[in-house]
């Protein structure tokens, strides 16, 4: 419960929204390069990194980008939670890592059964969602006006 309250996706909720969150994560263990999921699988749900680190890494026409380098507390895959999309990365361990997984059925579960709480974590991951999809656009105006500068 506790990790849960340091994750920056659950850390403003309610103890009770947290207790319900904490009764149905799923435990995964992975080894040092095992893929947690892969590019353009199905997505289901969301991983919390519990311990260990994980990259998260693009494949296109042969290139391979690494989008993100993440550790403790930190999370990737939530869009999942809203949509059957396929994945848009692979994501990898990169050392012995221990995972907590949050996924599509078990927020349909807590949306049905206890929909307050669902509202209060649909909330939550919207939060999030927003915040990533500005820190995106920025990055994307950022090399939008370089290239611009660069052809003038």
């Amino acid at each position: 419960m506790r990790f849960l309250r340091e994750t920056s996706v659950f850390g403003k909720l309610k103890r009770r929204t947290l207790h319900e969150i904490a009764r149905l994560v799923h435990i995964r263990q992975y080894s040092e390069g095992e893929e947690i999921f892969r590019q353009g699988e199905a997505g289901a749900g969301f991983y919390m990194i519990f311990d260990g680190k994980v990259t998260i890494r693009s494949i296109r026409d042969g290139v391979e980008l690494d989008l993100a380098h993440l550790d403790q507390h930190s999370f990737f895959g939530e869009l999942s939670l809203f949509s059957e999309e396929r994945r848009t990365a692979t994501a990898i361990a990169q050392e012995p890592s221990t995972l907590l997984g949050f996924f599509q059925p078990d927020l349909k579960e807590i949306i049905e059964t206890k929909p307050k709480i669902g509202i209060e974590i649909l909330l939550s991951l919207t939060g999030v969602v927003v915040e990533r999809l500005q820190k995106t656009n920025q990055l994307l105006e950022k090399a939008y006006y370089k290239g611009k500068q660069k052809n003038a």
